[in-house]
């Protein structure tokens, strides 16, 4: 799900959503570069499911309360949030950064470019990336990737 605000990069949540910062469609002129923090949310959420995460912060009486009534109380769902979005992502190794990109057929490069356009903190990913110099089927076609931007400039 893209948000307009709020969100700078992507937020798991429970459920297999991931939040997208709208700037990471708009700013990028590769779909790779969105790829790229798609495959990293899903591999921050492998690591520490995002369900298990929220349940934590709740805390113990909120987890039966859900259990219960199906419901969480408002509060708690809106310090969550809070918390998520002014929170670091947690970090991810090299390696398993490379095995989900592999995974999944994605190039590395784009990503860590947007991540460092420079290239010195991301250079493991570059020189790693484990379909550089291939020609790949694109993520989006072009003509879905324009019309993703135009959606999020309006």
């Amino acid at each position: 799900m893209v948000v307009p605000d709020g969100v700078t990069d992507t937020v798991g949540l429970p459920g297999r959503t991931v939040l997208i910062g709208r700037t990471l469609v708009e700013d990028h002129e590769d779909p790779d570069v969105l790829a790229g923090h798609i495959i990293a949310a899903h591999l921050r959420a492998r690591n520490a499911d995002p369900l298990d995460r929220l349940l934590e912060h709740a805390g113990t009486m909120a987890t039966i309360r859900l259990l219960t009534t199906g419901n969480l109380p408002d509060d708690i769902l809106r310090s969550y949030a809070e918390h998520l979005l002014a929170a670091d992502p947690p970090s991810l190794s090299d390696t398993e950064l490379l095995d989900g990109f592999r995974a999944w057929t994605v190039r590395t490069t784009p990503y860590a470019y947007a991540r460092d356009i420079s290239g010195e903190t991301t250079l493991s990913l570059i020189e790693a990336d484990p379909f550089a110099g291939q020609s790949l089927d694109p993520v989006l076609p072009d003509s879905d990737w324009l019309r993703l931007q135009g959606i999020c400039e309006t």
